[in-house]
């Protein structure tokens, strides 16, 4: 298992279930992932309750469950979700997510929340051979353990 492999698998994965921690209590939604230029995004619609959990408290992880992929049984991503205030950058990832126009009018509407998910770890769960591949994205190791 190479991280190429679980980066190629992101990039064509439209599902997540993203956790965050709400006071004591971690919490955990469907989101779709936006994967565009080599990074991992989310976005959301002001006033949901995930955003004053980011607010309070930054550290966030995915889940996802490809059954598609022979190879990988779960994919988990850790680090911190980066509020996006940049124009911009706004504007190309937007341009990235096909059902935008759905939920805003443009990518000035306030209710239009970006987030970047600052990755600090990948983890791979390989069930056939009970491998979990962890690929610490800040240090560029991989650890394989066997259970």
């Amino acid at each position: 298992m190479k991280l190429e492999d679980v980066i190629d698998y992101l990039k064509k994965q439209p599902l997540m279930y993203l956790a965050t921690i709400d006071g004591k209590y971690p919490r955990v939604r469907p989101m779709a992932l936006i994967y565009h230029k080599d990074a991992c995004w989310f976005v959301s619609v002001a006033g949901r309750d995930k955003i004053r959990q980011i607010e309070n408290n930054v550290n966030v992880e995915f889940a996802i469950n490809p059954h598609d992929e022979e190879k990988m049984s779960t994919i988990r991503g850790t680090g911190k979700a980066l509020l996006i205030d940049d124009s911009v950058i706004k504007m190309d990832v937007a341009g990235a997510i096909p059902w935008f126009d759905g939920f805003w009018e443009s990518t000035e509407d306030p209710r239009f929340f970006l987030y970047k998910i600052d990755l600090e770890k990948l983890s791979v769960q390989i069930p056939q051979f009970r491998d979990i591949y962890t690929f610490n994205l800040k240090t560029g190791e991989t650890k394989v353990k066997k259970e």
